[in-house]
This record gives structure tokens, C-alpha cells and sequence, in this order.
């Protein structure tokens, strides 16, 4: 037997629907899947009554759960500040603003505060040598 979208049919299907069988339950004895019934209680809410939550788990009474202590989040370190040196004071008098930097000039910002001046020095990367060094670990650093 098959599911037609004759009154008839929407009827018999409402009248198992109010019965409390399942929507899988009544597929089955129409031969249909599960979402035609389901699209037919949707498309005739008045024939089919809402159910509520009647089909979810519900959890059994008892005393309420009381939340986890949440994890503080780590510290972070800050980044050691790279102190200034005659070689920074010397190219602050030839020192850029970032877009006016072009390929081939070292990218290493010269003071702390706005507006951020970087040191344009010639090089073929993207430090000039002296802040390529300094942009190194040391090799004792690190070990403890």
C-alpha cells in the first residue's frame, strides 16, 4: 500500500499519527520512507498534533550538575625587548616608513612608537647584516 496525497489517505495516516505510533512506524505500513510521512504531518500540521518533546531522551531528575572549573590560561611571554644600538641611531636619519620600503632593504623597525620607522639598508634578504645577527639566538641563550 502506498502513500497517495488523497484526503483519505492524509487521514489514515493523521489517525495512526494521533494513535502515537512513529513516523517510521507509519512508513512502514504505507511502504513509504520515513520523510514522506514527516513531510506530510509538516505540510498538515492541523491533522497531525504537535508531540512536543514526547521522542527525546530526557535526563533523569536528580541534582543538577555543577560546572567544571575552567583552566586558566598559560602566561604568555613577552618578547625581549632588542635594546637600540649606535648602529639603530645612525639609520634613523636614513630610516623609512614600511610602504616606502622596496625589495632589498632591510625591514627592521628602528623605535617603538608610531609612526614605526624600519632601517632600509641595502641587503639581499630581508635584514641588512647587522640586524640579521641580532636577529639570531644567541648560542648560549635558550639553555638552562
Amino acid at each position: 500500500m502506498t502513500i497517495q496525497h488523497r484526503t483519505v489517505d492524509i487521514e489514515a495516516a493523521a489517525k495512526l499519527w494521533r494513535d502515537d505510533l512513529s513516523a517510521t512506524q507509519i512508513a512502514k505500513r504505507f511502504g513509504v520512507s520515513r520523510n514522506v510521512i514527516v513531510g506530510l504531518a509538516f505540510r498538515n500540521r492541523s491533522l497531525f498534533p504537535w508531540r512536543g518533546d514526547a521522542g527525546k531522551k530526557t535526563s533523569a531528575p536528580g541534582p543538577a550538575k555543577t560546572a567544571r572549573p575552567r583552566k586558566l590560561a598559560p602566561e604568555l611571554k613577552r618578547e625581549p625587548k632588542i635594546p637600540a644600538t649606535a648602529y639603530d641611531a645612525e639609520r634613523l636619519q636614513s630610516a623609512k616608513l614600511l610602504h616606502h620600503l622596496t625589495a632589498g632593504e632591510c625591514c627592521w623597525p628602528l623605535n617603538t612608537g608610531g609612526p614605526y620607522l624600519f632601517c632600509a639598508a641595502e641587503t639581499t634578504g630581508r635584514y641588512c647584516r647587522n640586524h640579521h645577527s641580532r636577529s639570531l639566538p644567541k648560542k648560549n641563550e635558550g639553555k638552562a
